[in-house]
């Protein structure tokens, strides 16, 4: 049995970034890797200088994601041209409130991009860390509550709408991810608001009160006897060198946990 931290992200707009080409810059289904790895690092404090102790941190991250409200994906077309007069040495602010200026440096002409978003999407993550990782579960779960600095759901400008630690009590032990999940009560809220239609991921029971929930975790983790999916997903970062750095094995398949919340969901023993 193993001690799982249980995280709500949920928010109007989510990023999680996917392999990009060109000015696309897609996002994946699910939180990424790196992206849980940096937003860990960020409500710890840690400096963009510490890149090679987040990379431990996100070597040493094990988790599994609950897809709890189906997200909208969009596109947000964005252009900008800094050489514009006006623009070169206009002052800016970074999130320390340190004053920024562009220079002579700055891209000439305008600049498209079209970025991917995932609208109105809300995920329960159970995750938890290897023996090696330059933190520990309870640092992370104090770091959740009391953030360093403002967090993002991946990209910045996604706040989340709710505290990352929805409960007061939101450790579970369970023998892995997927069991973290199963046992974690799907609130009411959401339960009303999912999407019956989308036959292959969610099904309500005859009582409306059973769903399947798409979910993604560790090979070797889920029951054998449910239907799921092996896919090589390509998410992890070196931070230290600001690129991606390798790729993983995960599973994408369903979970059926309860209904209904309650007063304490999750109880660390």
């Amino acid at each position: 049995m193993r001690t799982f931290l249980l995280l709500r992200l949920e928010g109007p707009l989510q990023a999680w970034g996917d392999v990009a080409l060109d000015p696309r810059r897609p996002t994946r289904a699910f939180p990424s890797c790196s992206g849980l790895a940096g937003l860990l690092a960020n409500a710890l404090g840690w400096q963009h200088r510490e890149g090679e102790r987040t990379t431990l941190l996100q070597d040493a991250l094990r988790y599994a994601v609950r897809e709890d409200r189906q997200p909208h994906p969009i596109w947000d077309y964005q252009t900008a041209d800094l050489s514009e007069r006006g623009h070169a040495g206009v002052e800016g602010w970074t999130r320390w409130g340190i004053e920024h200026r562009g220079t002579s440096e700055a891209a000439r002409g305008t600049q498209v991009l079209h970025k991917q978003y995932l609208a109105d999407a809300s995920f329960l993550v159970a995750l938890t860390l290897t023996e090696a990782a330059p933190a520990t579960i309870d640092a992370l779960q104090e770091a959740l509550r009391r953030p360093a600095r403002p967090l993002f759901l991946g990209r910045k400008g996604c706040p989340p709408a709710l505290p990352l630690l929805e409960h007061p009590r939101c450790l579970v032990r369970a023998e892995n991810g997927y069991a973290a999940l199963e046992s974690a009560p799907l609130p009411e809220r959401l339960r009303r608001r999912s999407h019956p239609q989308r036959s292959m991921s969610r099904d309500a029971g005859e009582n409306g009160d059973t769903v399947w929930l798409p979910c993604w975790y560790s090979p070797g983790d889920g029951p054998p006897h449910r239907p799921a999916q092996l896919q090589e997903i390509w998410d992890r970062r070196d931070f230290a060198a600001n690129r991606f750095a390798g790729s993983r094995r995960i599973v994408e398949g369903r979970v059926n946990p309860p209904v209904g919340f309650a007063d304490n969901p999750a109880d660390a023993s």
